[in-house]
């Protein structure tokens, strides 16, 4: 079988699943059996997979499957229990209040209330609450949705508590050839902080894009957005700075929700001693003249104050105990985390093979902090029993979806990594890089960011790209002599990009602004901040390891 025809079988789950979603708008719960059945087919009658090879890597994907979908229940867990309680009204209300200026709200409500929920829940999760939030302030819906997808990012990398990184790498675990004694935690926050690095050179700017789409589409023109760039960059690297050093210095989980959690109060206390601000408050058109495609069902709010039922201190609280513990259990010098990580659950072995993976039960976060903090949120809020049980039930809803996606998901991945080493050839993934460094050479590090945007088009989750290409990017990299860090973390980037414009995402954001049918728009309108994006992260990692040689390897 020649390269071509190989790389092609190599690549038919990927055309399936890419086919399923994008051709005929499958959701991923739907799609993703599919591209799971194809890879089995494809291993058991191309590369000559024993039938239990192909079970044990299924087991081996739905092990890591599990680990990640603990912390998705437990982000959005708590997520529905703050909706529940009113404690979301809280949060927001507690940064509405501070500007008229629309172009101040797009950065603290769309970026950067945008950013904590994504490093808190993610999933959708921003986007879904931000475009609503700035319908309820005025916001013609299309502009509100648009801004908020943009917006929602720069944060993605390490959005839910790091999954992106650490859950997309997962299956390069026992995989990637580390050098000398290098622990797969190191490479993983490794690949983070050059993706961190990335977005603080690239991603710092996307606040003031945010802005000058709101006053390009609603007026004609950027210029009016220009004039806020002070406060824009300094929206941007007060967030991108604080993310840099704790995706260094902390790791992978921290970055997106401790980033916010500085940058919010800055940015708030800077607006309001009147510092970076234009004097002219800017305002949309009259409502009268609204173009009717920037409209839908939702009819856009005045902006009125709610009455609140939980103060904005017990609103913030459960999400402050989140990133302290998580601060206190990651950091060497506490030194819990060898503690939980002594308890481990999983299966060496599986089915006679060589292929084997665990749960970590106490350091996961979806257990420690996340559930042990939903635990206490009831006694915290005064719910009454009737509304915890309606979280719980909400959460369970909410990841069933994600469940089914993510356990065939990892098990078509797997089965992909090790087709090579059950038939003692190149696996399906390297088979596909060998072919793509043939056609592109050094020239990959320009291209990984876009297979990492691709993957999130697709699939509707910068997780699944990352957890879909990662193997591909690595083995990439490894034929074309690139690092392997670099390019994984452009992958890494990418996601996040295509956040921007996945079709889940959109369709969600749509949804809550009550414009459904117009998607397609709203992906136009990002689709080319996404592809900037990309090419940016993909040139500044040219430089980065062409000048300044960096890359561990």
């Amino acid at each position: 079988m020649n390269l071509a025809v190989a790389a092609f079988l190599a690549s038919v789950p990927i055309i399936v699943v890419g086919v399923l979603m994008v051709g005929f708008m499958w959701s991923s719960t739907k799609a993703m059996p599919f591209g799971y059945l194809s890879a089995a087919l494809v291993g058991l009658f191309f590369w000559q997979m024993p039938l239990r090879w192909v079970g044990a890597a299924t087991l081996q994907g739905i092990i890591s499957a599990i680990s990640i979908l603990f912390i998705v229940f437990g982000a959005i867990l708590i997520l529905k229990i703050l909706q529940k309680s009113g404690a979301v009204d809280a949060i927001s209300a507690s940064l509405t209040n501070v500007t008229d200026d629309r172009r101040v709200q797009v950065l603290i409500l769309a970026f950067l209330l945008g950013a904590f929920f994504e490093g808190a829940a993610g999933f959708g999760t921003p986007a879904a609450v931000a475009a609503p939030l700035l319908v309820g302030l005025g916001f013609p819906p299309l502009v509100a949705a648009i801004v908020a997808l943009v917006s929602n990012s720069t944060p993605v990398s390490f959005g839910a508590v790091g999954i992106p990184v650490w859950g997309g790498l997962a299956p390069l675990e026992g995989v990637a050839q580390l050098p000398g004694a290098m622990a797969f935690g190191e490479f993983v926050q490794s690949v983070g902080f050059y993706a961190a690095l990335n977005q603080t050179i690239v991603g710092s700017f996307i606040p003031l894009v945010a802005v000058c789409l709101t006053t390009a589409i609603t007026k004609g023109s950027i210029k009016d957005g220009l004039k806020l760039w002070p406060l824009a960059l300094f929206t941007g690297f007060i967030f991108t700075i604080p993310h840099l050093l704790i995706a260094y210095f902390v790791g992978p989980e921290l970055p997106s929700l401790l980033g916010s959690l500085i940058a919010i109060p800055a940015v708030v206390f800077v607006v309001s001693k009147g510092w970076l601000v234009p004097k002219d408050s800017w305002d949309f058109p009259s409502r009268k003249s609204w173009p009717k495609h920037w409209v839908g069902d939702i009819e856009p709010g005045s902006g009125e104050e709610v009455e609140l039922k939980v103060s904005t201190f017990k609103a913030w609280l459960p999400y402050t105990l989140v990133g302290l513990i998580l601060l206190v259990t990651r950091l060497e010098f506490f030194g819990l985390t060898p503690i939980l990580q002594g308890f481990e659950i999983g299966w060496d072995g599986i089915l006679g093979t060589s292929l084997g993976d665990s749960i970590a039960v106490f350091y996961n976060p979806g257990i420690f902090p996340f559930i042990f903090v939903a635990l206490l949120m009831p006694y915290i809020y005064g719910m009454r029993g009737s509304e915890v049980k309606g979280a719980w039930n909400d959460a369970i809803k909410t990841v069933a979806p994600a469940a089914v996606a993510l356990i065939f998901t990892l098990g078509m991945v797997d089965i992909m990594i090790e087709s090579g080493t059950a038939a003692g050839i190149d696996s399906m993934l390297v088979t596909m890089a060998i072919a793509a460094a043939e056609a592109v050479g050094q020239f990959w590090i320009l291209s990984a960011s876009f297979i990492g945007i691709l993957g999130s088009f697709i699939s509707g989750s910068a997780t699944v790209s990352t957890i879909m290409f990662s193997g591909f990017q690595y083995a990439t990299a490894e034929q074309v002599e690139l690092s392997r860090t670099i390019v994984l973390s452009l992958q890494v980037l990418g996601a996040a990009a295509g956040n921007m414009v996945c079709i889940h995402n959109v369709v969600a954001a749509c949804a809550t602004v009550g414009i459904v049918g117009k998607e397609g728009l709203v992906i136009r309108k990002n689709a080319i901040v996404a592809m900037v994006y990309g090419l940016l992260g993909g040139i500044v990692s040219w430089i980065l390891v062409s000048f300044f040689g960096l890359g561990l390897f």
